[in-house]
């Protein structure tokens, strides 16, 4: 997020703008309490807003909470989203954004499911403007513009011993370093079946994994579940400290897989593609943009199946993702195939995601927000479809595997369902639409309103 940021003032800039990027001063007061009395956050403000009203206002979605747009300070307002986390209220239903840019398709889809929540009796939408002024650009990807890492990304440490020392020693190595968004238990199955799997042929897989991710508790709860399988938490993961940007991309080069199975639904997916940029493959289980990320055969395989989805109680069966160990074994014995995968994906990468694409994307995005307000669609224009974070259906079983979050679904509502998609909101008769209600099928992120619904899922 900081590197994309980082690059619009000097895009500006460039063109002729004057730029004024808004900073927190730092605290001058030792031990200061900023969080509770934040007299540095006002300075800020009160200096910023001394430079009188601005033709146009860029904010990301973290600093949308700096200055919510109005019309008060700026003549035009332009979101750019690297997720939804932040301040929804400040920007869902804020008719002073004038256009609101995602950083992927996926998260544009994902923007319009929320802007698009049916209000059944008013025949409207919870955003229709909002609805209509929404778009996507390409990201800069760090690696196409320095493969070898940032030079002002020096924050973190180099590649540790305990990694050089697993190599020295034989062990296959994997990585799941973002903290705190991998499906943990998902990820000591997949490496259980993965180690099962080596261990007729004397070999082992570890998986360097971020420091964060692994507390006590976690590493108790993982020795628990591994109990007599003759297997420990430290057998199977290198917990690492922050890593440099240089150093990132040297672990992907030295390692031979990397795992995304993730409850957090990526809304872009830089990682993974810097790992495929680095030459090494990644499994997933296509949480949010992953599963969009590349073609098939470029370097990123989603593996989800029907069983990987939790139960009613929110158990899963282990044995679930020995598919994927299964598809990495395969992978290690094949290595020029992978190979040749990678290189595929690092060059398409480097012609999707470069600086160049960013600037022309964010060029267009400015001129659309200067241009007249898009015609907003009319309620029964739109049709009912799929939400974007919907990855699969187990009818079966009524399983729903999610990005919102999976869940399971009664009968007839998987039977509404298969009766109203692709219809338009005017062909639903009373009883289905407080079904449809009933069910929460839009609330709960199962459907969603769109100009051209995605294919149905599962």
């Amino acid at each position: 997020m900081g590197y994309v940021n980082d690059r619009i003032g000097a895009i500006l800039s460039a063109r002729g703008w004057d730029v004024r990027n808004f900073a927190v001063a730092p605290v001058s007061v030792p031990h200061a309490q900023e969080a509770m009395v934040p007299l540095a956050f006002a300075t800020a403000r009160l200096r910023h807003q001394r430079t009188g009203r601005v033709d146009l206002a860029i904010h990301d979605g973290a600093g949308i909470a700096v200055r919510t747009p109005s019309r008060q300070w700026a003549e035009r307002h332009l979101v750019l989203y690297h997720g939804l986390a932040y301040g929804p209220g400040a920007w869902l239903g804020n008719d002073a954004v004038d256009l609101h840019v995602a950083n992927s398709p996926y998260l544009a889809r994902s923007l319009r499911a929320l802007c698009g929540l049916p209000d059944w009796e008013r025949q409207t939408v919870l955003d229709p403007e909002g609805f209509s002024r929404i778009t996507d650009i390409a990201m800069p990807v760090p690696c196409v513009a320095s493969p070898e890492g940032d030079p002002g990304f020096t924050l973190g440490g180099g590649v540790p011993d305990s990694v050089h020392r697993a190599l020295d020693s034989g062990v296959i190595l994997g990585h799941a370093l973002q903290p705190s968004k991998q499906d943990l238990m998902a990820t000591v199955a997949v490496l259980f079946w993965l180690n099962d799997a080596l261990r007729s042929t004397g070999q082992r897989a570890m998986l360097v994994i971020s420091e964060e991710s692994l507390p006590l508790s976690h590493r108790q709860t993982i020795d628990g579940v591994l109990a007599g399988t003759g297997l420990t938490c430290d057998a199977l993961f290198i917990p690492v400290p922050l890593l440099r940007q240089r150093a990132v991309f040297q672990l992907f080069g030295l390692c031979r897989f990397g795992l995304a199975y993730n409850l957090f639904p990526e809304p872009f997916g830089f990682y993974v593609l810097e790992s495929v940029f680095a030459g090494c493959p990644v499994y997933t289980n296509g949480a949010g943009n992953n599963r969009f990320l590349l073609p098939p055969g470029h370097g990123i395989e989603v593996i989800e199946t029907d069983a990987m989805a939790p139960d009613a109680a929110g158990n899963t069966d282990p044995s679930a993702f020995k598919c994927v160990a299964d598809a990495i074994v395969r992978d290690l014995h094949v290595g020029a195939s992978v190979r040749d995968a990678c290189a595929s994906g690092h060059a398409r990468i480097a012609a999707t995601w470069s600086l160049s694409a960013f600037e022309s994307g964010l060029l267009g995005a400015i001129e659309r927000a200067h241009g007249p307000a898009p015609e907003t669609p009319a309620f029964d224009a739109l049709r009912i479809g799929y939400a974007p974070f919907v990855r699969g259906i187990d009818r079966a079983r009524q399983r729903v595997r999610s990005d919102y979050g999976s869940q399971v679904l009664e009968l007839h509502a998987l039977a509404l369902i298969d009766a109203i998609v692709g219809r338009t909101p005017d062909r639903l008769d009373a009883e289905e639409r407080r079904a449809v209600d009933r069910f929460g099928l839009f609330e709960r992120g199962v459907l969603a309103l769109n100009l051209d619904p995605d294919l149905p899922a599962g």
